[in-house]
């Protein structure tokens, strides 16, 4: 599933991306972002940025500061809607399809009729992004409904600790229990302590026991998601604010730090969903999904027809079915891509042992790596499935 390697050759210099700043916001509806770039590269990876939000063609340029410039002042909104699977392998000219099917990587052109995907660009060169147009509203987005999934029936004869992890998190009202509004799903309807009850979930179309997982031996879990999305839709609470949130029980996750990286971040009429793993195929990763309501809405509307017909190969999976049948997190960048949801780079939200460039070097193939969590930063650190370790975890990370 990895694309690319994570090392920088000598023909190459890494561009660092910026978070967001107050710079993003002013009046008019126009969006002027200030970056610094490497003087070796002609071009700055925009994470904070939709894949498709306005960085057209020529449109990034060097400025006497030695800065990249974007600005919209259309005044109304474009929408482009693009297909993950029409985007460009690192191999292939992506001078038509203008996008890159691995997340981190960008449609670079160096000054002929060429691009290619890559993450740098080449020493020496002056590159521009090749993208798709799409305006936004330069407005804050600060507030957030979070919901996590506790399943009893995991299938899996390993002991899962996602109850009590939950029930100590309400407690303590930490994690999704601080966040703006919340609500937690299941197979059933178990207290979490204090008046909170889980909402059950109905096996209504019998796909939640279809097939397990051969590692884990958990049941694949986009059959009980499908579910949930649909409930939250039905109450419709999340519509109330700016961003969905899901988080897995085992994530330790800081609200506020996730707040404060993504308030600024532009969001057109189509939605926004952060990607928060790079250099794979599909960077959407589980632990910590970020919805805007707008990107969540189009998800709820499409759930069946993604089921049916767009994501119609699920209980099969990509690449061929050569890792089985595809997850929730898979299966919602999917649907939102194909429904013309524009994801952002935001790989600094989580630090995550399942996504392989967030391992150090020596870790690369440790799949069991967890972090240090006094030394890290993101709004999100996974996985800590023991409630010890867990707010072990949450106590040594630094507040800010």
């Amino acid at each position: 599933m990895l694309v690319g390697h994570n090392d920088t050759s000598e023909e190459e210099e890494q561009v660092v991306a910026p978070t967001a700043t107050k710079q993003w916001i002013q009046r008019g509806g126009i969006v002027t972002l200030g970056l610094a770039i490497l003087a070796v590269a002609g071009v700055a990876l925009f994470a904070g940025v939709p894949r498709s939000g306005h960085v057209a063609d020529e449109a990034v340029n060097r400025d006497l500061a030695g800065q990249a410039v974007i600005e919209t002042n259309q005044p109304n909104w474009q929408i482009v809607k693009k297909e993950r699977d029409l985007c460009s392998a690192v191999t292939d000219d992506c001078m038509s399809t203008r996008c890159c099917k691995a997340s981190g990587y960008h449609c670079l052109k160096t000054g002929d009729n060429k691009a290619k995907c890559s993450k740098y660009c080449p020493k020496g060169k002056t590159c521009t992004v090749v993208s798709d147009q799409i305006t936004f509203n330069a407005v804050e987005h600060k507030s957030m409904f979070c919901f996590a999934v506790y399943t009893k029936n995991t299938g899996s004869t390993k002991v899962s600790h996602e109850k009590e992890l939950l029930t100590r998190q309400y407690a303590k009202k930490v994690s999704l229990f601080a966040c703006d509004a919340y609500a937690v799903y299941s197979d059933v309807e178990v207290s979490l302590g204090d008046g909170l009850v889980t909402q059950k979930l109905d096996d209504v179309e019998g796909d939640f026991k279809f097939a397990k997982r051969k590692l884990t031996g958990s049941w694949v879990n986009t059959g009980m998601f499908t579910q949930a999305w649909k409930a939250i839709g039905r109450a419709g609470t999340y519509a109330n604010y700016d961003w969905t949130v899901k988080v897995d029980a085992d994530a330790v996750f800081f609200p506020e730090k996730l707040r404060s990286r993504i308030h600024l971040l532009p969001v057109p009429l189509t939605g926004i969903f952060l990607q928060n793993c790079q250099a794979v195929d599909f960077g959407f990763f589980g632990n910590l999904e970020v919805f805007s309501k707008e990107a969540f809405m189009i998800l709820v509307s499409n759930i069946d027809t993604c089921k049916k017909q767009t994501v119609s190969d699920w209980k099969v999976g990509v690449h061929h079915g050569k890792y089985g049948p595809m997850g929730e997190d898979l299966f919602a960048e999917l649907c939102l891509r194909k429904n013309g949801v524009s994801e952002v780079e935001a790989f600094d939200i989580s630090t995550d042992g399942a996504c392989e460039a967030k391992r150090p070097g020596n870790e690369k193939k440790n799949k069991k790596w967890k972090a240090d969590c006094s030394q890290v930063l993101t709004a999100a650190i996974h996985p800590f499935k023991k409630p010890d370790e867990y707010f072990a975890c949450m106590d040594a990370a630094p507040s800010a």
